[in-house]
């Protein structure tokens, strides 16, 4: 019972912690190279969208490996206290997939602020609200776990991008949900991803070559919207 409790939190901060740190680092290497003058070079021979999706795949191929690292650490000490057949090796399988999701919606808007910033110090203010959705989710997976199938985790399990944490932590539950609806959130998932995915080229592809004054979200839309 006790390790059916704790398992939606470590899968959820295992899932949260393999973002935060790639999606840090993502953001981190845009703005240095983007204020170290580098990524004209770099344009000079791929696209605005090209050097993204090279920049985001790259991580992305670490963070799966990371996570795959912890992943088996932690098998290893199921194993080693016999306690192996309580984990259903499906969930190794979801997270993976939700990792992914996750990483690219997450990932993508982090590349999307570095691009629009010329500082670490300007980009505190946009990280705000992507620091809050990704805690948002991360904290209420306990709650979410001890009530998989409550109104409230059915319908967060739905809504991007906080989707993938909540079905994630209803899978580890003692009453995992029906496949259709873990399905339905890996479409809406992969939805949410490509949305993300096309606000950040299009921010990438005027916010790079810009400097001045930081712009804010609303600003970042209009770019997008313009692009």
């Amino acid at each position: 019972p006790a390790f059916r409790a704790m398992l939606p939190f470590a899968l959820a901060l295992l899932m949260f912690m393999g973002v935060i740190v790639g999606g840090q680092t993502l953001m981190t290497s845009t703005v240095e190279e983007k204020s170290s003058r580098v990524v004209e070079v770099l344009l000079a021979a791929v696209s605005p969208f090209e050097l993204m999706a090279g920049k985001l795949i790259g991580q992305l191929g670490i963070g799966l490996l990371t996570t795959g690292i912890y992943l088996g650490l932690g098998v290893l000490a199921l194993f080693s206290f016999s306690m192996l057949g309580l984990l259903d090796p499906m969930l190794i399988v979801y997270l993976l997939v939700f990792f992914l999701i996750t990483y690219l919606v997450f990932g993508a808007l982090m590349m999307a602020i570095g691009a629009a910033v010329n500082q670490m110090a300007e980009a505190q203010s946009l990280m705000g609200p992507i620091m809050l959705l990704m805690m948002l989710p991360y904290m209420l997976s306990p709650m979410i776990g001890r009530a998989p199938n409550s109104t409230f985790s059915i319908a967060v399990s739905f809504i991007p991008p906080i989707n993938t944490f909540a079905m994630m932590s209803r899978l580890a539950s003692d009453t995992p949900p029906p496949a259709w609806q873990v399905w339905l959130t890996v479409l809406v998932g992969f939805a949410a991803a490509c949305g993300a995915i096309w606000f950040a080229g299009k921010v990438f592809r005027i916010g790079l070559l810009m400097h001045g004054k930081a712009p804010n979200f609303a600003t970042l839309i209009r770019w997008a919207r313009a692009a």
